[in-house]
């Protein structure tokens, strides 16, 4: 469950000591009882003070909304521990207690490094003023006490390599040992080559007591989504606070999709989900993302049942941004998506299709409700079905498409309307994407050597007559469809 706001994070943190108290206390005590007096005491005694630190470190991220846990569905969570690098500066491999990064991307967010309980803070020969202005002179070179220069050290070689790696340096830092926490706000600057080591941008908690009294501070600093710098997922009654009428100057339809491979006695199955979405642009660029959950719609797995579910998420589309309009006191209506894949610089910003998690995706639909359409744009097409493909000498390998499948992946079967069954079709959709030809065919959401078609992903054989992005692909010269669509009748005006 994601903490929303520093006050919940407040009480969560409060609450990592009270349970540990109650969840292991008795069990510790019990253990120092049995080994008092005992060989091996103080390293016992040590070895408790850590599990102590890793409750409280692991718990304390969490409450920022920093995730150790995930569903094997959902790919790795946003926080790994023990994450190897190749160090830039001994050219061996060392490991980070903790990596915190962008799911969608795995570009590095934050680097989390602990320390033994009974570790001190730094204190320089030379006097300074506050711990920040300290580790500031120990940046730049300056001997502190104890193992702080080592620490820095070690902290300057791992944001180097992150940086030498992947060409991206983290955007936090943080060490701590469970009790002080320090955070580094600007890692380039203090790490990486020519930086100034500022220390307003290096903040120290000395105590759990100042994590407490400084707690808007540190979630403001350090939450996931403050640190991805992205706005959170809203709903209709936390738009206000985040927007009003005269800045919102573009909505779009969308839909949140989950591709599901279901298995089976004898073969695995495709179930789709989808749940309505309302992107929202600002004057000033940003997007936004309502959704009103819990309400999510399965695909049929009759053909005669699919109207029906098109009526219910359209419906369910349209209160959505009936409530988004009544909360903002705006009349927005829903921006064209053939427009928005016209505007290069929203584009980038939010393309057609995007896969945020493993098989969980976000489309835009733009001012239609669904990335289905409710029938073909041609009608009477013949390629729906395998077997007139075969009879044409076009039909797409290896045969035809008989049950529901996830290999490849086609929800709609042969002589369904939604399917497609033609070779030259299959053939153009995946052909993969190439930097030196995007000017022939436009903007696409997938980077270079991924599939032409928008969806692929997660379905491979729909036809494209019914398909929402019918009208941005047929658009480019080098995709071109064997169905032609009916000529409008000609109007022939008379003179009165």
């Amino acid at each position: 469950m994601r903490v929303r706001n520093a006050d919940e994070f407040l009480l969560r943190f409060r609450r990592i000591f009270e349970d540990y108290e109650q969840l292991f206390a008795p069990s510790i005590a019990q253990i120092r009882a049995q080994y008092a007096g005992k060989p091996g005491e103080d390293l016992l005694d040590y070895s408790l003070e850590v599990h102590a630190r890793e409750y409280i470190v692991n718990s304390l991220l969490a409450a920022l909304n920093w995730r150790l846990d995930a569903q094997p569905e959902e790919g790795l969570p946003n926080l790994v521990p023990e994450v190897p690098v190749r160090s830039s500066e001994r050219g061996t491999l060392r490991f980070l207690d903790y990596l915190g990064r962008e799911r969608q991307t795995n570009n590095p967010l934050l680097i989390v490094e602990t320390k033994r309980p009974n570790a001190e803070l730094p204190q320089a020969w030379n006097p300074a003023a506050t711990y920040s202005e300290i580790i500031s002179m120990g940046l730049a070179g300056e001997a502190l006490n104890g193992e702080w220069s080592k620490w820095l050290g070690d902290l300057r070689d791992y944001v180097r390599s992150i940086h030498n790696n992947t060409e991206k340096a983290p955007r936090r830092v943080v060490l701590t040992n469970g009790n002080w926490l320090i955070l580094f706000l600007d890692p380039p600057d203090a790490f990486l080559e020519g930086g100034t080591h500022n220390p307003n941008r290096i903040l120290v908690f000395e105590n759990r007591t100042e994590i407490e009294r400084r707690f808007s501070e540190l979630f403001r600093h350090l939450e996931y989504q403050h640190v991805l710098g992205k706005p959170p997922v809203l709903t209709p009654g936390e738009l206000p606070f985040y927007l009003d009428s005269e800045t919102v100057d573009r909505a779009m339809h969308g839909l949140r999709l989950r591709y599901i491979e279901q298995q089976g006695i004898y073969n695995p199955q495709p179930v789709i989900k989808v749940a309505p979405v309302v992107f929202l642009r600002s004057q000033y660029g940003a997007w936004f993302r309502v959704e009103a959950p819990p309400q999510e719609y399965e695909l049929p797995r009759k053909e005669a049942d699919l109207g029906r579910h098109l009526v219910g998420v359209h419906k369910a589309a349209e209160d959505l941004l009936r409530q988004v309009n009544q909360r903002l006191g705006t009349s927005l209506q829903p921006f064209p998506l053939h427009k928005h894949y016209e505007d290069e610089d929203t584009f980038t910003a939010i393309p057609g299709v995007v896969e945020c998690e493993r098989n969980e995706f976000l489309v835009i639909t733009g001012d239609k409700t669904h990335y289905l359409l409710p029938e073909p744009s041609v009608p009477d097409c013949p390629y729906h079905d395998w077997s007139k493909c075969n009879s044409a000498g076009v039909p797409s390998n290896p045969g035809p498409i008989l049950a529901r499948s996830i290999a490849p992946r086609s929800f709609f079967i042969s002589g369904e309307l939604h399917h497609c069954a033609h070779r030259d079709v299959n053939s153009a959709k995946t052909s993969p994407i190439a930097s030196a030809n995007r000017s022939r065919y436009g903007l696409r959401s997938g980077q270079e050597g991924e599939a032409f078609c928008e969806i692929w992903r997660f379905e491979q054989h729909l036809c494209c007559r019914t398909c929402v992005f019918e009208e941005v692909c047929t658009k480019v010269t080098v995709f071109q469809l064997p169905c032609v669509p009916p000529k409008s009748p000609r109007v022939v005006k008379t003179r009165v």
